[in-house]
């Protein structure tokens, strides 16, 4: 009898192990999983993605309008994250908005900074390389093409742009440029430029200040920044030392 109490008490406890490692807060879950749990695995180094685990979102930024140089970022309900792709045409291959399958096996996760970001295993210092071209099928598959529109942003003060918005798509309304800044341009021109440099711009709400970070080679760089109160549409992202706002399409409403 007490063989069998044992027996039983022995089964018992495996299959409650197995349901714990299976649950979706768990370490060892595998299948489809939210953003806010991929990004839970990263840390400063380079770690390799050996369960099967994907992803599923839409893409909230890249390279449409040189807004971002060779990456994306997608976003679920829960958080963004940014995949390093070797495309010098990334909005031809993944169209902005559309929504994407990221199959993440075989690939690497880590952190830069309060960013974090996929890519494939590093060779120089930083922390993920970038996927190549001839590669990308295998890892990011689109959804769907047809009908593709903005996904839904999160609205967001200036105050809350900040880690706890890090890669999310937002909406930040009711912005000056500041004074000192008027009449500039959104980006800076100079014939040394590179396809890494970008320029900043400040913007105020009245109590806190925004800023607002733009690649220098960006499609409207050249333009002047309008004097009205506007509204802005982009990623949070992070850029010398300080939290700032990635434009998404050029969305800035008036």
């Amino acid at each position: 009898m007490r063989r069998i109490v044992l027996f039983v008490s022995i089964v018992l406890l495996a299959l409650n192990t197995r349901c714990a490692m299976s649950s979706v807060g768990d370490y060892y879950v595998d299948g489809d999983v939210s953003v806010a749990y991929l990004r839970s695995l990263a840390d400063d180094r380079s770690q390799c993605i050996k369960r099967d685990l994907w992803i599923e979102g839409h893409v909230v930024l890249n390279d449409k309008l040189d807004e971002c140089y060779k990456s994306i970022v997608v976003e679920d309900s829960t958080a963004g994250i940014e995949i390093k792709v070797d495309v010098e045409d990334v909005d031809y291959r993944i169209p902005l908005f559309s929504e994407v399958c990221v199959r993440c096996s075989g690939l690497y996760i880590g952190r830069e900074g309060e960013r974090v970001v996929l890519g494939v295993a590093p060779t120089d210092v930083y922390v993920v390389d970038r996927i190549p071209e001839e590669e990308l099928q295998n890892y990011i598959k689109p959804k769907s093409l047809d009908g593709v529109m903005p996904p839904q942003y999160q609205l967001a003060t200036v105050g809350e742009v900040n880690e706890g918005l890090m890669q999310r798509y937002v909406r930040v309304e009711g912005l000056r440029l500041i004074g000192p800044e008027r009449g500039a341009t959104w980006g800076d021109s100079s014939d040394d430029i590179s396809k890494y440099d970008m320029s900043l711009r400040h913007f105020t709400d009245g109590c806190d200040t925004l800023v607002v970070a733009t690649l220098n080679k960006c499609h409207y760089a050249k333009e002047v920044i309008p004097l009205d109160i506007v509204t802005l549409i982009g990623v949070v992202d992070s850029f010398d030392h300080q939290h700032v706002l990635r434009l998404s399409d050029r969305q800035i409403l008036y």
